[in-house]
């Protein structure tokens, strides 16, 4: 026998509250309804109530037989949410969020807009079991009350967390939407509810639906909310959903970090390498680039961003920086991208950096000529505006940010290679860049041991620039130390980016 997910033996009102059991206490909407409904019935004067009433219903028989379906909801309804309070507490709150929302909405319109439908028959032509229920069913339940119709509502948001379920079989799947669609028929055979009522409950339940779960539909492969560069983050905590709120520009949310690196291993490897391979020499810059992507496809923390004020994991790992066309002050820069692969290794990685520099010396990048031609068309601040709202949404043309590092997992910069040690760099608000790092130069830093005695070490420091908004601490000085790890340890590197760092 199927074991409950929840020990609800332990169940007590003192811990109701707590994570294993609140969600029971959406139980208590039908508690409030229940309230409401016996107010508005005794209440509102059926004089006072709108008639319901269409065409549709007329060409619709009355037709006894179909109140078996229309009681078989009180099974469907009870045996659904016991078998999701034991078996599956996700989809218990995802129907009895939309069962909610939909008395809510409900009762409110009940007091507003009061309604009532005049289409019972007078007198049955056949006396059955069948005529006996159902004239006890018109006894106990009035006709006021009706649109849009609860009795359809409810089987929607039940169906809607039986087909949300992974452990349904797609058969199962079927019959319970076969059984939906007879008991959402059988109100207007039976005569309970117009035609109407029952459209304002489909209306109603896709409403709710796309309100509480819209983030979750899929829209060929991406879900209602998601980007093309990023899927949104559905679980996450309460702080990291505030703070983009409080804090929307990355540059006022930037956290500054240092490392130094010990290198003389790595350069050890470095020349042994290009010792042994003369045509695909390699060089600190791209330990240094293979050693980020790696620790960020390990820490997919590291690969988010945030734009509009909502947090997103990023689709791919990527990498970018500048490149230089020749050594002199009036020779243009370039942009250099690239993006990872689960399967790459150092020296993909490295061979990939090359085919990325020797482009950009030869031609100008995709971003570049986009922003060549953007150049020459007049109204700058208006396509300025309409960039940047673009850009927020994830809207911005492809071939305008093919190359843009701003739109990267991690910028690079190699200071080293201009002489020139660390120092600050900032974030920018455009874009979806979340990780900037400076690499100085190389130098020799003295050590002091226990015993007072000194030595010299090779090092090379590394700036970090970090939107502080999408982790916290912690995550980051394991993320940067794990970096560390991969730099003074280049053999690492070897093994794919996929492959789980083992320390």
């Amino acid at each position: 026998m199927k074991k409950p997910v929840v020990d609800y033996r332990k169940l007590r009102l003192s811990n109701i509250t707590s994570n294993e059991y609140r969600h029971l206490l959406l139980l208590l909407g039908w508690v409030g309804y229940l309230v409401m409904y016996l107010m508005t019935e005794n209440f509102i004067p059926e004089s006072s109530c709108h008639v319901v009433h269409s065409r549709i219903d007329d060409l619709i028989p009355f037709n006894e037989y179909f109140v078996i379906f229309y009681v078989s909801w009180y099974f469907f309804m009870v045996l659904s949410l016991l078998y999701f309070v034991l078996y599956d507490i996700k989809g218990f709150v995802r129907a009895q969020k939309l069962i909610v929302g939909m008395q809510i909405i409900a009762v409110i319109t009940y007091i507003l807009w009061p309604s009532v439908q005049n289409m019972r028959p007078e007198a049955f032509a056949h006396d059955n079991v069948l005529t006996r229920l159902l004239g006890y069913i018109y006894k106990v339940d009035t006709p006021t009350g009706v649109c849009p119709s609860l009795h359809v509502g409810y089987t929607l948001a039940v169906l809607s967390a039986h087909l949300a379920a992974r452990d349904h079989k797609l058969i199962k799947k079927v019959l319970l939407a076969l059984w939906s669609f007879m008991i959402c028929i059988s109100v207007c055979f039976v005569k309970q509810h117009s035609f109407i009522d029952v459209c304002a409950a489909v209306i109603l339940y896709l409403f709710l639906e796309i309100v509480l779960f819209g983030r979750d539909i899929k829209l060929g492969k991406r879900r209602i909310g998601d980007r093309r560069d990023g899927e949104l983050i559905r679980d996450i905590d309460s702080m990291h959903y505030i703070m983009p709120l409080m804090y929307p520009n990355r540059c006022d949310n930037e956290a500054y970090m240092k490392l130094s690196v010990e290198i003389a291993g790595t350069e050890e490897y470095i020349r042994n390498y290009n010792k042994e391979h003369p045509d695909e020499r390699i060089a600190i810059f791209d330990i240094v680039i293979a050693a980020a992507l790696r620790t960020i496809r390990q820490r997919p923390q590291m690969n988010r961003f945030i734009a509009n004020q909502t947090m997103y994991q990023r689709r791919c790992v990527t990498a970018a920086f500048t490149v230089k066309k020749e050594f002199r002050d009036d020779a243009d820069e370039t942009l250099a991208r690239i993006v990872a692969e689960d399967t790459d290794t150092l020296f993909t990685i490295s061979h990939k950096v090359r085919e990325q520099i020797a482009l950009c010396k030869k031609e100008d990048d995709e971003s570049t000529e986009a922003m060549n031609f953007i150049m020459k068309i007049p109204g700058k601040h208006l396509i300025g505006a309409i960039a940047r709202f673009l850009d927020r949404h994830g809207w911005m043309p492809q071939s305008v940010i093919a190359t843009d590092p701003y739109q990267c997992s991690v910028v690079l910069s190699n200071l080293g290679s201009l002489g020139l040690d660390i120092g600050y760099h900032h974030l920018m608000n455009w874009g979806t860049n979340s990780i900037f790092i400076i690499i100085g130069t190389k130098k020799f830093k003295p050590y002091h041991d226990q015993d007072g005695n000194v030595t010299m070490k090779k090092e090379l420091d590394l700036a970090f620039t970090i939107d502080e908004r999408i982790s916290d601490g912690f995550y980051y000085a394991r993320s940067i130390r794990l970096m560390k790890t991969l730099i003074e340890n280049p053999k690492l590197l070897e093994e794919s980016l996929s492959e789980q760092v083992k320390r």
